[in-house]
């Protein structure tokens, strides 16, 4: 059987959507004009954590629709497995769902450990009490 083969305006759709999001991606990191040149490696951390604080939005709702589609795709799976139990087998609608709810879980998960890293505090990580081996790195 022949691969089907995408059409022309599904791939200049495509590519409008991979634009979009990239240009999404960039104006929401790019709000802080307040960025200095970085001249010790305090500076450099606390830049990279400035630049990337509007990411944990978006990957929370990249997560959110990946595991609502993987968890409907999971219950059509199993669907087509009750109806016809010989042409789809049942791990296919249980590893979508698997998928689907780890994605779900995703944002909470790494909340937790934003928080647990910042004593509970989400409003921002403190990058001058990070240390390593008993000895404060970032003075």
């Amino acid at each position: 059987m022949k691969p089907k083969m995408k059409t022309d305006m599904q791939t200049k759709i495509t590519h409008k959507l991979a634009a979009a999001a990239t240009m999404g991606m960039i104006a929401g990191s790019a709000t802080d004009a307040h960025a200095q040149t970085a001249t010790t490696f305090a500076d450099m951390v606390k830049n990279i954590l400035l630049a990337s604080s509007g990411f944990h939005n978006l990957i929370s709702v990249v997560c959110w629709i990946g595991g609502a589609g993987l968890g409907v795709a999971g219950i059509f799976k199993l669907k087509n497995h009750v109806d016809n139990p010989g042409q789809t087998p049942m791990k296919d609608g249980l590893v979508r769902l698997g998928c689907g709810g780890a994605l779900l879980a995703f944002p909470f998960i790494m909340q937790a450990m934003q928080g647990s890293i910042s004593n509970g505090s989400m409003q921002k990580i403190n990058a001058s009490s990070l240390q390593m081996d008993s000895v404060t790195v970032f003075q």
